[in-house]
């Protein structure tokens, strides 16, 4: 295969892959056991859009066995189905075990095992919080951790060891002295690697693109990537790593740490940036004009009421907020 077709083929792969995503995610829908008559007519508009839609679920249908699927989970899995989050942790875990179903044949299948036993594994997880959601916690030697929306992380401390494991989300740790002695390492585990803290305050994101952030407010922290090298991070610097590799250290980002007091602090930040992490707090799509994307947003936004952030966007620029539906919102030009 030439380069040039391999790279057709690539594209196509992926724009194959992002309609079945969409159409596992509505399989786990209309698999839930509280589907609601508007969600059917908006997987059937779905349908009717497009004809790859419609292939892309007759295939999802034909290899996806539902009860089948469910039935592999584990049991401490189906027991945390049953926690407040029951309806979106089902949901996340059925479209992904169906995607790693799908897409067997296509290549995608190491990669999306390793997603169905995070998602697993973080079911049971010790603390959590939906989507605008915010939580802080006391760990049992005094450390002080704090959740932003949409995190899963589990906590094992033994004789060895204080542990964080962090499945999804964005985490900020503020270490304390340990009440054992001799002291245990504090550790933070993420999906590409192992940070250890030197006596310190350090924010933790979890990305989507298998990468880990790492943001280092107080001491320093050191990483070691799973499958590479080591390195200490200093009080003031932050950076991104894989499996793999350490990217550069760069200089920390001022009010990063906001969302710990429930405000989302835009400094000259482009508004498809802002928008992009006002989403988080909220269901549904928010999106905008893409003429406007790169228009600046400057000020303090309550995380806690995303309606009011959008109000306050639309009285400062010139920019109108309009909700299609209640989970549909769209900002375009005034």
């Amino acid at each position: 295969m030439s380069m040039q077709r391999r790279h057709e083929h690539e594209q196509e792969l992926e724009i194959r892959y992002a309609t079945l995503e969409q159409a596992a995610e509505w399989f786990a829908i209309l698999r839930s056991s509280r589907v609601t008559d508007d969600e059917r007519q908006r997987w059937q508009d779905w349908l009717a859009a497009d004809p790859d839609h419609r292939q892309a679920w007759a295939r999802v249908e034909a290899i996806s066995d539902g009860v089948a699927i469910v039935r592999v989970m584990p049991q401490a899995a189906g027991a945390a189905l049953h926690a407040a989050s029951e309806v979106r942790q089902r949901r996340t875990l059925l479209k992904t075990m169906v995607l790693a179903a799908v897409t067997v044949g296509v290549g995608w299948q190491v990669a999306r095992q390793e997603s169905v036993r995070d998602l697993v594994a973080g079911l049971a997880a010790a603390h959590r919080t939906g989507t605008g959601e915010t939580r802080q916690v006391e760990l049992a030697d005094g450390t002080r951790l704090w959740l932003d929306t949409g995190t899963v992380v589990g906590v094992k401390y033994d004789a060895g060891q204080r542990l964080l494991v962090l499945h999804q989300g964005v985490i900020l740790v503020d270490t304390h002295a340990d009440i054992v002695h001799p002291a245990r390492p504090f550790i933070v585990n993420s999906r590409q690697g192992a940070m250890r803290a030197l006596g310190t305050r350090f924010v933790v994101r979890q990305l989507d693109d298998g990468e880990t952030e790492l943001a280092v407010s107080q001491g320093r922290v050191e990483i070691t990537v799973f499958e590479g090298p080591s390195r200490v991070i200093a009080a003031g610097g932050q950076t991104c790593f894989t499996r793999h590799v350490i990217a550069a250290t760069e200089a920390i980002e001022p009010a990063r740490d906001a969302w710990t007091e429930g405000m989302l602090i835009a400094q000259d930040m482009p508004l498809v940036q802002f928008l992009a992490q006002l989403s988080r707090y909220r269901s549904g799509h928010l999106g905008c004009d893409p003429a406007l994307a790169k228009l600046r947003v400057v000020g303090a936004f309550p995380l806690g009421d995303t309606d009011q952030a959008l109000a306050m966007l639309e009285a400062a620029l010139p920019v109108r907020v309009t909700y299609t539906l209640p989970w549909w919102v769209t900002v375009s030009a005034k």
